[in-house]
């Protein structure tokens, strides 16, 4: 393990001033990263540009309009079993309605109407209220089949139903659930069961309203054929559709990755063309000011102090004309497509001793963890550019030391930024959306920064430390990058 260590200390000369920095070095403002927002501890970690609206589910996941269709189907089969009935009873004229099922009905069509009047208005579904809704479907319809021959109603393959929705729309874990309840409640009604007149065939051997129980009935073999159809079917869908559902969420999850990536990258557009518009706006006046300058040195009447801030002012002037050219120059690499190769400790090592030199007040400190020889790697002028961009958000939180690690395996390169500020908020990890942009910068930094490490085939997180008070920001970028 080598251990190197880079002190940026504050000059005499530039105490105090701080130093302008490249429209790439904003404060990280992206939503989409692993970290947090500090809402009134000082944190610079704010989010400034709303990228997804991840709130609209997936067909494929419970949802209140999923659970609406789900208690239609119900309703549908509960009106099928209500017009048998009435059949039922008018054409047997029978001295002993079934009651049994009349109140079975009426105690699934109060569920029915309880569960609507519980999903009006707008609200979330999760998948455990979404999996009760179903088992509540099976109770009931048990109870409803109990009362009406059980086994021998054909209604008895609405089972099938909840069975389906469940492998739809729940995890696997859930739908295995379903499926083990539906074909219990079948294998139980095969046997205890109060006989219908009109599905019964043994009815006229047991009394109407009588429990029917035991063993079943020699050369039924009809009935137990369709228990094995049933079981069948039931362990083939919950299978199957099962892993046809998870084939459409994971289809249906990358269509909408690629869908932010192509938002993203119209973001991006944009901010390139407005920079690339500025820079070309801001030469004129830098070239103004420069001859001002120029002239205002030759004032022999001038003392030394007041030389020595126009000195100071013509090399922020240089500084200002050295990033528009960089800018200038990324851009012509961007359109080419050309990238440089070298060490990734030489990159981050250059990026960040770069970055001291305009922020002369903040200590960096570089630790090299990794070993064996540096890796590598690939890249463009935007690499440096994010990095910095780091640094300054690191620095921004009020941290007097900027620690930075470069560690790496036989797969990637990783390189944590840590500071010692108040840290971040769950809600930056957690959320894509993000109120508009707050404090200094343009809010873009960390869409730029993210956009970067994703374009060389790596990935951007921030997450509080572990070991303390602050942040860590950690780019990974693979050894071979992927463009």
């Amino acid at each position: 393990m080598r251990d190197t260590a880079l002190l940026a200390r504050p000059t005499e000369q530039h105490a105090g001033r701080q130093d302008a920095s490249p429209i790439l070095q904003q404060p990280l403002r992206h939503p989409a990263t692993h970290g947090r927002i500090r809402s009134g501890g000082g944190s610079r970690y704010t989010a400034g540009m709303t990228l997804v609206d991840h709130s609209a589910r997936s067909a494929y996941s419970p949802s209140l309009a999923n659970l609406r269709s789900l208690l239609a189907m119900r309703g549908i089969a509960l009106f099928g079993q209500a017009a048998v009935l009435a059949w039922v009873v008018w054409t047997t004229r029978s001295t002993q309605p079934p009651w049994g099922m009349a109140l079975a009905l009426l105690g699934m069509t109060l569920l029915t109407a309880a569960s609507l009047w519980w999903s009006r208005g707008e609200r979330s579904v999760s998948d455990r209220e979404f999996f009760v809704q179903i088992m509540l479907d099976i109770v009931g319809w048990t109870a409803l089949m109990y009362t009406s021959g059980g086994a021998d109603n054909p209604f008895v393959s609405y089972y099938i139903v909840p069975l389906v929705v469940a492998a739809a729309v729940l995890p696997w874990t859930y739908t295995w659930w379903v499926a083990g309840a539906a074909v219990t409640a079948y294998s139980l009604l095969l046997v205890f069961n109060i006989p219908f007149p009109l599905f019964s065939p043994h009815a006229g051997a047991v009394h109407a309203g009588m429990h029917h129980s035991g063993p079943l009935p020699q050369g039924d073999l009809h009935r137990l054929g369709m228990w094995f159809n049933f079981l069948f079917s039931a362990g083939l869908i919950t299978f199957f559709v099962v892993r046809m559902g998870g084939v459409l969420r994971r289809q249906e999850a990358r269509e909408a990755a690629r869908r932010e990536n192509r938002l993203r990258h119209d973001q991006i557009l944009a901010v390139a063309s407005l920079a690339a518009g500025t820079a070309h706006r801001l030469g004129t006046p830098l070239s103004t000011m420069t001859i001002l300058l120029e002239d205002l040195q030759e004032d022999a009447d001038l003392g030394q102090r007041a030389r020595d801030d126009l000195s100071l002012l013509r090399g922020q002037l240089g500084q200002c004309r050295e990033i528009l050219r960089e800018l200038s120059d990324t851009a012509e690499l961007s359109e080419t497509g050309e990238r440089q190769r070298a060490a990734v400790t030489r990159v981050v090592d250059t990026a960040l001793q770069t970055w001291a030199a305009r922020r002369p007040g903040v200590s960096c400190e570089l630790r090299i963890t990794g070993s064996g020889e540096a890796p590598i790697i690939a890249f463009d002028q935007t690499l440096p550019q994010a990095l910095e961009n780091l640094f300054n958000n690191a620095a921004d939180t009020g941290s007097a030391l900027i620690e930075t690690s470069v560690d790496w395996d036989e797969h990637e390169c990783i390189v944590a930024i840590r500071d010692r500020g108040p840290g971040v908020s769950a809600e930056l990890s957690r959320g894509l959306r993000a109120a508009p942009g707050q404090h200094r910068g343009l809010g873009i930094g960390l869409v730029l920064t993210r956009a970067t490490a994703e374009r060389h085939g790596g990935s951007l997180s921030l997450d509080n430390a572990s070991d303390g008070p602050g942040a860590v920001a950690t780019l990974r970028l693979p050894r071979e990058n992927r463009v």
